[in-house]
Formats: structure tokens, C-alpha cells, sequence
């Protein structure tokens, strides 16, 4: 019987290219650097997978300190022994370590570890991590959904020209950071991206309910397709508020990391997408909990990241495609991030504003190692 043996993890800070702000904080600086923790699961024959954590401390308590320390002095102790294939297992034996609060505990540091067994378990079978999962390998290519970052017309008409002749057709943009643009910006998005882009509004947490109603009108009366997360995430009784009059498909982000949180949204019909974030959710098992939610409650899928590198990348496009999702998603981490040490062969992945999977055994990349352990 096959079992984990080894649990390693690193720590890497990768340069940021561009400065990304939000309503609740920023995923980094031009000029400064983005922490992420990457873990290597070894098992009893020698086989490795990895997966990767990427703690935002704007977006929740989670530090790249926490993460490490969790993986490594509870987590990783924690599932030594464990037969690989037992997912169910897993996260058990996680929770026995680490339990829950109001909603899951430390959920980046276990994504990162769920993320590595499943891509420890498809390599040993031979199939990309979507056939794994029961998907097929014929469904191989994810669309992007540029993340626009400029707040004033003429720079977002420029930014939009600019993501079309690189491939993008699908367009997502911050709103509650400059709120006195979000209605122009919105209209600018529809008509210099066209009628078949899908435009996504995302306000991370930032809107007061005194404006939130008339920015989503707004926003529909522009084109949106969806706003997302408009309310923080503990205040469910405002989304029930919003969603009697709101004009616009509504999702939650920040809200939903258990699939017990996305359930409480779905059921009260709260929302019109489930937005699959594998690192927020605690990995993949668990998010293939939500999506089971998701189609028990006729509710479509979005795809979205915390501007991870292309391992989380690849692995949050592997389960999309599984069932039958290519796209938009919203996994902007080579907008922002400079990942050429840990991945120098990116771009055989990522072109024309897609994903290409190939027929790779896994998630289909792995990080240099000897980069990580220079770092």
C-alpha cells in the first residue's frame, strides 16, 4: 500500500510587475515581492507531487509565516501515513490537527497540501489531474479574464486595447476602490471590449448598502455581467437585502470558503455563480464539494484565483475543465507576478489570453526545485 512518507515545504518571493490594488488591500507593489509556499509530498515509492499556498494577509488572517509553520509543524506531521489515495482521509486527518472556526481553519495551508496529494495521485496514475478526476483530456483550454487595474477611462480604453491584441476577450476590474468611476469605467469595459465579452465586477467586500443597490443598477444598465462579493463576508443579512431589488447576477467570494458557506448562498438563492478559488476553499476535495452544490442548485461556474503562480493556476483549470467549464476565469498571477525562476517554460501554457493543458501526468508543471531551495 502506497503512503505519504515525505512532507516538505519552501518558501519563494517572487518579484511583482505591477502594482494591484482592491477594496480591501493590495496583492502587491511594483518593485516588491509575493510571498508563496509551495509543499513537495513524497510517497512510499519515491513519487513526489507538489501544490502551492498563496497567503494574503488583506484577504484573510493567513501569512506566508502561518502557512509554513502550520504545514510544516501540524499539517504535514498530521498526514504522514496516509495511504495517498484516501482524499477523504486527508482532510480528517487535517481537521484533527487544525479545526474549524466559523468557517474552515487555515484553509491556504491545506490547499496547498490537498493540491499536492491530488497531484501526487494523478501522476502515479498516468492521466492529467482533469481525467483524474473524471474528466476528459480532450477539454484542455481555459479562457482568461484580463484584470484590468486603471481607474480613469482613458486608461482602461488603453488597457483594454492593449489585452485584446495579446489573445484576452473577457475583462474583470475592481470596483470600490475609485467609486466614483465604477459606473464609467463599467460602460467604457462593454463598449471597447464588445457584446461577447463577459465583464466582471468584483467589489472584494467594499460597498456600504446605502450605494450598493445603485451601483449594481448602474452596473447592469452598463453591460456587467456579474458583481461579486459586494458586502463583508459575515453579513449575510445585507446580501438578502440587496438581492430583493438588485438587477444584477450576484456571486460571493470571500464568503464562501467551506462548502457549507457556499450551501447557506445557494440555498437561500442568494447567488447566480458559484467562483471556484481552490487556494480559498482549501483545495480541490473540498471545492469539489461546492461544485456538487453548485449543480444541485442549477448554479454555473466562475473560476478566480489570489494571484497565484502557474501551479495553482494550472491545477484551478484542470478542475474547471473536468466539468466542462473553459472560462472566463480570472487567474491574473502572470499580470502581476515574474514566476521565470520557479517556471521558465510559462509560455507553452499560457497564450492568446488561455490556458492550454497538456496530456501531462498531474497538474502538468512542477516549480524548479533547485530555485526554491537557492531562494
Amino acid at each position: 500500500m502506497n503512503m505519504i512518507q515525505k512532507v516538505e515545504v519552501f518558501s519563494a518571493s517572487l518579484p511583482v510587475t505591477q502594482t494591484f490594488r482592491f477594496s480591501s488591500g493590495s496583492a502587491g507593489a511594483a518593485g516588491g515581492t509575493a510571498s508563496i509556499a509551495l509543499v513537495k509530498v513524497t510517497d512510499s515509492e519515491g513519487n513526489v507531487g507538489w501544490g502551492e499556498g498563496r497567503p494574503m494577509p488583506q484577504w484573510s488572517y493567513e501569512t506566508i509565516a502561518s502557512v509554513t509553520s502550520t504545514i510544516r509543524d501540524y499539517l504535514g506531521p498530521a498526514i504522514l501515513g496516509l495511504e495517498i489515495t484516501d482524499r477523504w482521509g486527508l482532510h480528517q486527518r487535517m481537521q484533527s490537527a487544525i479545526g474549524r472556526g466559523p468557517s474552515t481553519g487555515m484553509p491556504v495551508a491545506r490547499a496547498a497540501l490537498d493540491m499536492a496529494v491530488h497531484d501526487l495521485c494523478a501522476r502515479n496514475a498516468g492521466l492529467p489531474l482533469r481525467s483524474y478526476l473524471g474528466g476528459s483530456g480532450q477539454r484542455n483550454t481555459v479562457e482568461l479574464s484580463y484584470t484590468l487595474t486603471s481607474h480613469g477611462v482613458a486608461d482602461v480604453q488603453r488597457e483594454i486595447m492593449e489585452a485584446r491584441e495579446k489573445g484576452f476577450r473577457h475583462f474583470n476590474f475592481k470596483a470600490a476602490v475609485a467609486s466614483e468611476t465604477d459606473r464609467d469605467i463599467a460602460r467604457t469595459i462593454r463598449q471597447v471590449a464588445g457584446p461577447e465579452a463577459f465583464v466582471w465586477a468584483d467589489a472584494n467586500q467594499g460597498l456600504q448598502p446605502p450605494e450598493a443597490l445603485a451601483l449594481a443598477r448602474g452596473f447592469a444598465d452598463a453591460g456587467v455581467n456579474v458583481l461579486e462579493q459586494p458586502f463583508p463576508a459575515d453579513q449575510l443579512q445585507l446580501m438578502r437585502r440587496l438581492r430583493q431589488q438588485c438587477p444584477i447576477p450576484l456571486a460571493i467570494d470571500e464568503a464562501s470558503v467551506s462548502p457549507a458557506d457556499f450551501f447557506h448562498y445557494a440555498a437561500e438563492g442568494l447567488v447566480d455563480y458559484l467562483v471556484i478559488k481552490i487556494t480559498r476553499s482549501g483545495g480541490i476535495w473540498p471545492s469539489l464539494q461546492q461544485i456538487a452544490v453548485a449543480a444541485s442548485a442549477g448554479l454555473p461556474l466562475l473560476v478566480s484565483g489570489l494571484t497565484d503562480s502557474l501551479l495553482t493556476k494550472l491545477a484551478v483549470c484542470q478542475l474547471a475543465v473536468a466539468f466542462g467549464h473553459h472560462g472566463p476565469a480570472a487567474l491574473n498571477g502572470s499580470q502581476f507576478l515574474d514566476e521565470s525562476t520557479l517556471y521558465p517554460d510559462k509560455a507553452r501554457f499560457e497564450f492568446d489570453g488561455a490556458v492550454h493543458l497538456g496530456m501531462h501526468p498531474g497538474i502538468g508543471v512542477q516549480p524548479r526545485q533547485d530555485a526554491l531551495e537557492a531562494a
